[in-house]
Parts: structure tokens; sequence; C-alpha cells
């Protein structure tokens, strides 16, 4: 057996346990059976993920655009409304996204070094950020961009084409929906360009492939576990309160690579919330004076997981929230329902802890949303 895929494989396995580790040795977070159990279960989320990006669908010569979040693999806080793809490309290649819009109200591209991996050619991060109304788009919503290098573009250049920027290693895709369950989602694919008289042949895998593969999985694995709990305890002076500004991540703890890969056409306010039994967060959001295309509130766990959406509504947007008479959204962030008549409300799922954070799409400085603590009695 080859010496270092053996001991890549031992990593794999190591790092598991040490996101494991990361979970059962956690302090500072509720210690519910509800959030422990949810805990050792993102473990095994993570690894599925890890897998299918990095060892399954890492081949850029064989590109494969992945459906990377969904309602059971969930990353750094995920948006409910959102459907992610994403894909793994080499700068020195040309590439077609081609397929059909969907009805979202925003596809963003995010063009980036390899996550994890440190500097690039002196950077890291995202290279290029864009989205798909900036291009042509077909009648029926057909889609076809040419992305590419410099020096491999057409001249004169087409209005459908992105230069893929020296160190570019991936494209992700966020599609951010108002009700995602009504409306169609993108039908999109990466294709290679081959070079004139080339024709890739079918991958086989070797040792030599999969070795580092299995390294950079188990590396992602633990990286990823200890961010997410980090952003839980920096969130924390965040208490019952938002923080955050344009062109940040969720919190200040990801000065890092998470932050640098972010999507720069979205600003990010994030917090925690907690109660005491009979009382809620009541989260009121204020349009500000500057457009906006979309926000949204998403209710996480210490994980960095969105609460279970799929039974109940733990998120909400400037669509699926009822906007009052003065033009405010009020969202109430409750562990019960709190009685008819109230509108808005964030079901926790019986817990009194969690992570939250609002998403802006394309706006320009929008304002804080302000919290308060009030008595579930007093909203009826």
């Amino acid at each position: 057996m080859d010496d270092r895929l053996s001991a890549a494989f031992e990593a794999w396995i190591e790092a598991q346990r040490a996101a494991l580790a990361v979970v059962s040795g956690a302090t500072g977070v509720p210690g519910t059976d509800l959030d422990t159990a949810e805990g050792y279960r993102w473990v095994t989320r993570l690894t599925r993920l890890a897998l299918e990006w990095i060892v399954e669908k890492s081949d850029p010569l064989h590109p494969q655009l992945f459906t990377l979040q969904d309602e059971y693999r969930k990353l750094l806080v995920d948006n409910p409304d959102v459907h992610y793809l994403f894909c793994v490309l080499d700068d020195t290649r040309s590439y077609r996204l081609r397929g059909y819009r969907g009805e979202c109200a925003y596809l963003g591209m995010t063009f980036g070094t390899p996550f994890g991996q440190g500097e690039v050619g002196g950077r890291t991060g995202t290279q290029t950020q864009t989205h798909i109304d900036e291009y042509d788009i077909g009648p029926g919503g057909e889609v076809d961009i040419l992305m590419a290098p410099e020096s491999a573009m057409p001249d004169p250049r087409p209005r459908n084409a992105i230069v893929l920027e020296p160190g570019t290693a991936q494209l992700a895709i966020r599609e951010t929906h108002f009700e995602r369950t009504s409306e169609r989602l993108s039908r999109l694919r990466v294709e290679l360009v081959p070079a004139p008289g080339e024709e890739p042949p079918p991958p086989l895998l070797s040792s030599e492939e999969l070795a580092p593969k299995l390294e950079f999985a188990a590396m992602f694995l633990t990286f990823v576990g200890a961010t997410a709990l980090q952003m839980w305890h920096d969130a924390g002076s965040n208490m019952n309160t938002f923080g955050g500004q344009a062109g940040s991540q969720h919190v200040a703890a990801q000065d890092d690579e998470v932050r640098s890969h972010s999507n720069a056409e979205m600003t990010y306010h994030g917090g925690r919330f907690r109660l005491e039994p009979g009382q809620a967060l009541v989260v009121t959001v204020r349009p500000g004076e500057r457009p906006f295309l979309y926000w949204g509130l998403t209710l996480a766990s210490p994980w960095m997981e969105s609460f279970d959406y799929r039974y109940t509504t733990t998120a909400l947007n400037n669509r699926t929230a009822q906007v009052f008479g003065d033009g405010t959204w009020r969202l109430v962030i409750a562990p019960s329902d709190p009685g008819p008549g109230v509108a808005n409300w964030l079901d926790t799922g019986g817990r009194l802890e969690g992570y939250m954070l609002v998403r802006w799409v394309l706006a320009d400085g929008p304002p804080l949303p302000t919290c308060d603590l009030v008595s579930v009695a007093d909203l009826v």
C-alpha cells in the first residue's frame, strides 16, 4: 500500500475525531440534548460535504457544478432562501457556464482562490464578484457565459465573458430566492472548453491523486469545525443585538479565509440571542434610505447550521415577512408560538439560545437591525 495514501487516510479519520472533540469539549454553548445531538450530526454532515467537494468533484478538467449545501448539508450559517452551487476551476483553462437562469431574485457568482490553502500569488479569497443579470440572458432564461483567462479571451471580448484572474480556482454561486419553494431553481452546468485538438481523457484515479485530496479534506474538516465555534464565541459580544458592516462576513473572527471568500455584493449583520423562559426577542428591520434587493434573517445553532426550516419557519425575508404600516418589519424570535395576532414568528424549536444573521443583497450601507427583549405575554 502507498505510504502517503495510508497516512492520508489515517489523517482523514483523525480529523473526524478532532471535529467531534470540538463538539464534545465545547464550552459556552447550550448544553441541551438537542444542541449536543445536532453537534454530533453536524460532524457527519461536514464529513459528507468535504468528501463530495474535495474528493469526488474537484477535477477542473471534468468540472462539476454541484449543490454544495441543502437541507442536510450546512456550512457556516447557510441561508434557507439560497440554492448553493459550487465548481472547481483551473485558472489556465476556459469554461462555459450554460443552462437556464430560473426565477431567483439574485444569482451571484463569486470567483476565488482555493479555499483553505492560503495565499495564491499573494492573494486569498474572492477574485471576482458579479451576478447573472449583468449579462445577456435569452428570452427563455438561457445562460451562456464564457469564463477564461485573459490570454484566452477572444478579441473583441464578448459581452458574456468573465476573466479568470490568476489564482482563481473555484466558482461559488448563491442563488437567492424570495419564495424558494414556489420559484423555479436555475439549471446550470459548467463545461470545459478544450484547447484545439484536445480531448481530455476520462479521469483515472491514482494514489498520487487521492492522497492530497484526503489530506485537504482532513484539514477542511478541522478548520471549519474550529471556525464555526469561534464564530459562536465571538458573537457573544453581540448578545441580543447585531454587529457587522458592509463587506464583512458574520463576525470579527472571520478576518480570515472565511470572510475573504464572501460575496462582495452582500452585507452581513450577525449576533446571538439569549432568552429566559417566557421571553421573546423582537427584531426590527428598517429599509434605510437607499434601495436594496433583499434582506433575510436566519436563525442558527452554535454549530453555525440554520435551524431546520423544512417543517417550521426559522427564516424570513423582505417578501415573506409581513411589513408594518411604518415600512418596517418586526420579527419575533421565540421558543414557541406566541399566539394568534403575532406576525412574523421565527420558531427556535424550544431553544433559548442561538445565532442570528441578517443578509442584505445589493444594498448600500443598510442600517443595523435593532432588538428588544420582551415578555411573550406583552406581544399578544
